[in-house]
């Protein structure tokens, strides 16, 4: 007996008009219903700073520094204060960004540490050549070291990108005498790459040194050799 090869025609029906509205509106609410359940990103989870062009104080309506200094009065105290030449304590910046797991300490942490830093540089700058030039400069390089020390030690992809956010906002020569501290920069940022096992970091790790090394160039700095 042969099998009858004919095929059915209902085989070759075409699926009705209504049946793919039906399938488009089942589609289209999955999509919505994800999208409202999404979590909305807390933006003080974040690095702050980034796009306030040359101050480090407020960012559009975001007034990091009135949140930060709350957190921190001890440090910004001595900070701000050009008369207060002593160590800094960092042991509270330093425990509260190596936090684990992450949440809104480490990035206040990060924030007012971004500020300090840029507050030390820019004074230290505008005082190029004078007694405390070398102290003021230690200082913020001092606090430069507890974010490049945070990198080798969290663990959160989040927390390791705002870090590198950082980093950046300082290669980008934006702020008030960054671009005259980059030279001295490039080694910090260029050595992170050891710490970093994500090629993508890796890549944006090389990036931000290359930017230092163009920043450090066009101020006529003295370049260290290539990595």
């Amino acid at each position: 007996m042969t099998r009858n090869t004919r095929s059915d025609p209902a085989s070759h029906r075409q699926a009705s008009p209504r049946a793919g509205l039906r399938l488009a509106a089942l589609v289209a609410g999955a999509l919505a219903s994800a999208c409202a359940s999404a979590p909305e990103l807390d933006p003080a989870l974040s690095y702050r700073l980034a796009g306030s062009g040359d101050h480090w104080d407020v960012v559009g309506e975001d007034r990091v520094f009135e949140d930060v200094s709350a957190r921190y009065p001890e440090f910004f105290a001595i900070v701000l204060d050009p008369t207060r030449n002593h160590d800094i304590n960092l042991r509270r910046l330093r425990d509260d960004l190596e936090h684990q797991p992450a949440d809104r300490r480490n990035y206040d942490a990060l924030n007012a540490l971004a500020i300090g830093f840029f507050e030390l540089n820019y004074r230290a700058e505008s005082g190029r050549g004078s007694f405390g030039y070398l102290r003021t400069s230690y200082r913020a390089t001092h606090i430069l070291a507890v974010p490049w020390r945070a990198y080798g030690e969290v663990a959160e992809p989040e927390l390791r990108e705002a870090i590198l956010d950082f980093f950046e906002d300082v290669a980008s020569g934006e702020k008030l005498g960054t671009a005259r501290t980059a030279g001295r920069l490039i080694r910090i940022v260029e050595s992170l790459e050891r710490k970093e096992s994500d090629a993508r970091r890796a890549a944006r790790i090389r990036d931000l040194g290359a930017r230092l090394r163009a920043v450090a160039a066009a101020e006529g700095g003295e370049l260290p050799p290539e990595p």
